[in-house]
């Protein structure tokens, strides 16, 4: 059952970030607008944002890092690119924020600030190497 419910809450991902990517922050919003209410569904709000920052936030390239980022810091960029005056140079960004609620904007904020900044093998290596 819970395979089920991932399985709906990814299509609902996939046609988010679809919207979003197309211009459609307006019809995004009005998709879904429930809150991430497990540890799973914030996972599949957050697998859109791998395409840019990297798998569990971590860039592999150019685009910034999310990864192990202050949740306040987080949030507060989430919310300001959601803005009708997002930051200078923001890019798609502007857009796909507008496909969340407040609260899923809160969730992948809090998500992203408990992840490590470093991959798990780079993390044991470091232990190892003390």
């Amino acid at each position: 059952m819970a395979k089920l419910s991932l399985t709906k809450a990814a299509a609902r991902a996939r046609r988010i970030l679809l919207l979003a990517l197309l211009g459609g922050g307006a019809a995004v919003a009005s998709i879904e607008t429930a809150a991430a209410q497990s540890p799973a569904d914030v996972v599949v709000l957050a697998g859109p944002c791998a395409s840019c920052h990297g798998p569990d936030g971590r860039s592999p390239g150019p685009i910034a890092s999310i990864a192990g980022r202050p949740q306040t810091v987080l949030l507060e960029q989430l919310k300001a690119f959601k803005s009708d005056n997002p930051p200078p140079g923001t890019t798609v960004m502007s857009r796909l924020a507008k496909g969340y609620t407040d609260e899923q904007l809160a969730a992948l904020a809090t998500h992203f600030s408990k992840i490590s900044a470093t991959a798990p093998a780079a993390d044991a290596a470091k232990k190892k190497g003390k």
